[in-house]
């Protein structure tokens, strides 16, 4: 049997229709089974709601609904509790991070001022032992009747040079003080304390106490006395020497110059001696 061209198209194009009535009734099936899903879905859902609306007629499952919906209130109330304390301890947390930092802040501040103690500032001072109350009548008794020791006291007191302040310290002009620290000034202030204290232990100490070199000492120092020093306290730079382990140099004589510039010295020159004296 001859097969045609004409044969041939027509047999090709009833097999390309066959499949394409095949597919289309395969998505017509997928499509009706998903309608099918969704219709019962819908047909559950509404014997659910049936079975809950017959539930609301029954009284005693009317009650235990009722139960339940004020359980969930109570447990909705506890849950805004919970909440409202939870954003108050995240609060707290904050407010303790912060206290933290400032503490920390505060710490290290503290050991700064440890390690960098001005060495001019006292040593503690010794322990005081403590009075019971009973006896407080008795020493106020005895601490009258000794007015001449006291007195002897206030004649040997001696005058101090203040120590600079921080805020004289920056005030001093740069070109005077140079590299001068502050520590190194006070330094030298307590050196000269101590030299005017050596110097009038001696003026304020009775003739025949003296030792022979105690006493040319003694006639020393009223040599340099003027006028202009009678009643105050001075130094002269041989008691520098004498006194303390300053060295009379250029750097010491830059330091009685910002001394004098913050007002805590006053030169009077004369008789072969600068007394500096104490403000």
């Amino acid at each position: 049997m001859c097969i045609t061209k004409e044969m041939t198209y027509f047999l090709l194009e009833g097999k390309n229709h066959r499949r394409t009535i095949n597919t289309r009734t395969e998505m017509a099936s997928v499509d009706l089974q998903d309608v099918s899903t969704q219709l019962n879905n819908k047909i559950s859902s509404i014997k659910r709601s049936m079975q809950l609306k017959n539930m609301c007629n029954d009284p005693s499952l009317t009650n235990i609904l009722q139960k339940i919906g004020l359980e969930l209130s109570s447990i909705r109330g506890i849950l805004d509790i919970f909440q409202m304390q939870i954003q108050q301890q995240q609060t707290e947390l904050r407010s303790l991070q912060e206290l933290k930092n400032a503490v920390q802040r505060n710490s290290e501040k503290a050991h700064h001022l440890l390690e960098n103690i001005p060495t001019h500032l006292p040593k503690k001072a010794a322990e005081t032992s403590t009075v019971p109350a009973k006896d407080l009548k008795v020493q106020e008794v005895t601490a009258h009747p000794e007015p001449e020791k006291n007195s002897a006291k206030n004649k040997h007191f001696v005058r101090e040079i203040e120590y600079l302040l921080m805020e004289e310290f920056n005030q001093v002009p740069g070109y005077m003080k140079g590299r001068m620290t502050y520590d190194q000034i006070n330094a030298v202030i307590k050196e000269i304390n101590a030299t005017v204290k050596a110097k009038y232990k001696i003026l304020n100490q009775p003739m025949k106490s003296m030792s022979n070199t105690t006493r040319n000492q003694y006639h020393a120092f009223k040599e340099q006395e003027t006028k202009e020093t009678k009643g105050q306290y001075f130094f002269v730079e041989a008691d520098i020497k004498d006194f303390s382990h300053l060295k009379v140099d250029k750097k010491f004589h830059v330091i009685l110059n910002i001394l004098r510039h913050c007002h805590r010295l006053r030169e009077v020159r004369g008789s072969h001696h600068v007394r500096y004296l104490l403000l």
